[in-house]
Order: structure tokens, then C-alpha cells, then sequence
């Protein structure tokens, strides 16, 4: 009796490169996802940073109202800031957010009465440099009571 070739053990070399086309391409995706995830912890970080930096600046804000209403912005150095715990805040957190710039603007209260030496209403805009782009956060809040 004749052995019959029709009866197949085993795979094709034909299945082989189509099963290994088919990993690759799912392996191919998989990097592509993790180069676009790769950055993230470092961004991730930076955006801590910066609600960080506006938790502690609304604190200072809010434990010395009599410095409000104050608008101040810098770029470049501590001593544009107008008090000495406002420097010390900015010299600090210049160090972990390259290019760090805050903008501090007083606005109306929550209720719409005007901003006093006791409570006041507050935008603040902290910027910093991510690589090659400028980037910034808009914070809004009120310190004092009135």
C-alpha cells in the first residue's frame, strides 16, 4: 500500500511565516506603546511638582494675606519677588522646575466684593520649560477670610 501524501503531520512551512508574521506585528505594537508611554513618569513628575509649588505658594499667600493684593511675576530671579518668603519659595522650586515663572494676580473674592489686605482672590500662573516647549498651569484660589 501507498503512503498517502495527502495526510499532513505537522505545520506547513506556509502556516510557520504567517503565525510569525502575525507575532511580529504584535510585538511591533507593543513597543510602539511603550515608546509613547516611556516618557510619562518624568512628566507625571513634573506635573506633581508643579501643583506643589501652588499648594505652598497659596499656603504663604494665605498665612501672610497682608501682603495681598500683590501682582508679581518673574522669570528669571527670586529677588524680583516682592517678600522674602515669597524669594525663598521661588529660589526653592526654581530648582525642580527648569525655567519656573509664576504669575500672581489678585482678583474678586468668591462672593464679588473686591480684593482687601484680608481676604482676596487669587490666579496664579506657574510656567516652566519641558525640553524644548514652554508650559503652564493656571491655579485659582482665595486666602483670608473676610
Amino acid at each position: 500500500m501507498r503512503p498517502d501524501h495527502r495526510r499532513q503531520l505537522g505545520f506547513g512551512l506556509l502556516e510557520v511565516l504567517i503565525a510569525l508574521m502575525i507575532f511580529s506585528l504584535g510585538m511591533l505594537g507593543l513597543s510602539a506603546l511603550y515608546a509613547r508611554t516611556a516618557p510619562q513618569p518624568y512628566t507625571n513628575s513634573t506635573v506633581g511638582n508643579v501643583q506643589m509649588a501652588a499648594d505652598a505658594l497659596f499656603a504663604i499667600l494665605g498665612a501672610n494675606p497682608s501682603v495681598l493684593p500683590v501682582s508679581a511675576s518673574s522669570a528669571a530671579m527670586a529677588s524680583a519677588m516682592p517678600t522674602a518668603s515669597l524669594m525663598d519659595w521661588f529660589s526653592q522650586y526654581a530648582s525642580l522646575l527648569p525655567g519656573l515663572t509664576v504669575s500672581i494676580v489678585a482678583q474678586n473674592n468668591a462672593d464679588g466684593t473686591a480684593c482687601s489686605s484680608s481676604s482676596c482672590g487669587l490666579q496664579v500662573t506657574i510656567g516652566w520649560t519641558q525640553g524644548s516647549t514652554q508650559r503652564s498651569q493656571v491655579f485659582y484660589g482665595q486666602v483670608g477670610i473676610q
